[in-house]
């Protein structure tokens, strides 16, 4: 039996094949997307829900200057772009990957290079030396991380952080004087707003650290002035009077490049310090009589983003 077919019945199949066609677009729009994975400064994955299969790379791509990427029950890999926001220029990389207490690291780390992949982090890196840095290439770094044992039922976890520091403008390349050179005004008053520690106090000693490259400064503190937790609580000392414990407290440990040749110093200083890859990093630590002087320079020149104190 032949069924003669009407224009309404032709528009119907017409619409309903454009109907199949959308949603299988859609689909596959979808499954493109969610094949791109990760937010603008951390990530947290796992290998036992990952849609990759044990041999597959799933793509991660930050744009943050730090943040962190954990990766829990690691099967296959990761290839990790890290980018900072809004900038057209070269950065200088620093990774941590953290111990979970294995006998080897749960992901080996390598650098995308040109033509190859340098290793970062193997099995025998675990303790010593455990930040890595290196030079973006075309305003981007690329790492790839690769589980150690895909087929492990224990609970491993691949923990990076990563510290993402712009260059000067118009430089080259990576130059290690630009971290011990002493602040300029502006730098400072940069630096006093910014920093997650602000505070006056004496340096009790210094002890270089020859397998992290970096000098330990054990400072006490004589007035906490602003300080950020780990955890992003902001304390503004000076303003709301929260004590800061007993006396052993009040000693607090900075890092600073082992090539500044840092030594201990008579007198008080305004240390100002960033968070970096879990440890606070001196950016300025001024004298408390120059901080003095140029705190009222800077306020009556308004070039303060914030009040100035000392």
């Amino acid at each position: 039996m032949c069924l003669k077919m009407t224009e309404t019945s032709v528009s119907v199949r017409v619409d309903y094949t454009l109907f199949i066609f959308t949603i299988v677009t859609f689909i596959c729009v979808t499954i493109s997307s969610a094949s791109i994975i990760g937010d603008e400064c951390d990530w947290t994955g796992s290998g036992l829900t990952s849609t990759v299969s044990t041999r597959g790379v799933t793509p991660v791509y930050l744009r943050c200057t730090a943040g962190r990427v954990t990766w829990l029950y690691p099967r296959g890999a990761l290839r990790i772009l890290l980018r900072i926001p809004a900038q057209d220029r070269e950065f200088r990389a620093c990774i941590k990957l953290h111990h979970d207490g294995g006998k080897d690291v749960a992901a080996r780390v390598f650098l995308e290079g040109p033509r190859s992949l340098h290793p970062l982090y193997a099995n025998q890196h675990v303790g010593t030396k455990a930040v890595r840095c290196f030079n973006s290439k075309n305003g981007a770094v690329a790492l790839y991380v690769e589980a150690s044992d895909p087929d492990s039922v224990d609970k491993r976890v691949a923990d990076i952080e990563y510290d993402l520091q712009p260059l000067p403008k118009g430089a080259t390349g990576y130059d290690p004087s630009e971290e011990c050179r002493p602040c300029t005004g502006e730098e400072l008053a940069h630096a006093f707003c910014t920093s997650d520690l602000v505070a006056r106090g004496i340096i009790r000693g210094v002890e270089n650290v020859d397998d992290l490259q970096i000098s330990k400064v054990y400072m006490k503190v004589t007035k906490m002035i602003r300080h950020t937790t780990v955890d992003g609580y902001y304390r503004d000392l000076e303003t709301n009077s929260i004590d800061i414990g007993n006396e052993d407290e009040n000693d607090v440990v900075l890092n600073m490049p082992q090539h500044c040749g840092v030594n201990y110093g008579l007198g008080e200083f305004v240390f100002m310090a960033k968070r970096k890859l879990g440890d606070l990093t001196i950016k300025c630590a001024p004298r408390l009589e120059d901080w003095a002087t140029l705190l009222h320079k800077l306020s009556d020149e308004g070039k303060a983003h914030c009040v100035l104190r000392s």
